[in-house]
């Protein structure tokens, strides 16, 4: 049976005082959730309804926020505890159990022993480019070039290329670079601590790892190269 004038005003009214109220508790500033009155107040009912449906049903269609206004009033700035807050009230999961079947693949699968966040990676364009050309993931890391400290064989397509490093640099994206060129890639000492670090507690983090510019095998070898050469090369701070 199709809905009347007013059920459909009523249930507009319903899901867009929702998205007013959820911007409100993102942003109390109500700078977005007055950007979205003057979105809606211009759509039709027909035209809502459709908006509606696509999000709902198309994971690449959201509602988003400025949050370039947080710049201006930083007393509004986005916080961690903030998001804890509104998941906690929307109810919404910001962590979950991992489960690693790749690690025991003919038995029960080993999980994480703690919750760990739910983090959507977008992938850009300039990225996905490449991926179609560079699509390996690293199998097996123990065959390692004692030149370079980077895997070989099969395995070396997926090490990171200096076009990735200045993308993920511009973008901000320094700690992952960090744990890249670092416990991933030619540093035996940090990547020992990272693995050991991982089964021992189930995660990680860089802050706990010894990440040197002297551990580095690259940084080795370039310091005989250019002994070799009769130049004395140190690398000092990391």
């Amino acid at each position: 049976m199709a809905k009347t004038g007013a059920e459909l005003k009523k249930i507009r009214e319903k899901y867009e005082n929702r998205i007013y109220e959820l911007m409100d508790d993102l942003d109390p500033s109500g700078y977005n959730s007055d950007v979205y009155k003057t979105s809606f107040s211009r759509m039709s009912d027909k035209e809502f309804i459709e908006l509606m449906k696509k999000i709902a049903g198309d994971d690449d269609t959201n509602i988003s926020m400025d949050f370039k206004q947080f710049e201006q009033n930083p007393k509004y700035k986005m916080s961690l505890e903030r998001i804890r807050s509104v998941a906690k009230k929307w109810k919404i999961r910001l962590t979950e159990y991992v489960f690693m079947p790749f690690r025991n693949p003919n038995g029960q699968p080993m999980v994480t022993l703690s919750r760990v966040p739910i983090i959507y990676s977008p992938v850009r364009r300039f990225f996905q480019q490449m991926l179609q050309h560079k699509n390996n993931i690293v199998n097996d890391n123990s065959k390692i070039n004692p030149i370079t400290g980077q895997v070989v064989n099969e395995d070396k397509a997926a090490s990171l290329t200096n076009v990735q490093t200045y993308a993920m640099t511009v973008t901000n994206q320094k700690n992952v670079v960090k744990e890249l060129l670092g416990p991933r890639a030619d540093d035996p000492v940090s990547k020992q601590q990272m693995l050991s670090k991982i089964e021992q507690d189930g995660e990680v983090s860089l802050e706990d790892l010894d990440i040197s510019t002297h551990n580095k095998q690259s940084m080795a070898t370039a310091e005989v190269y250019a002994a070799a050469a009769c130049m004395d090369l140190r690398f000092g701070k990391n």
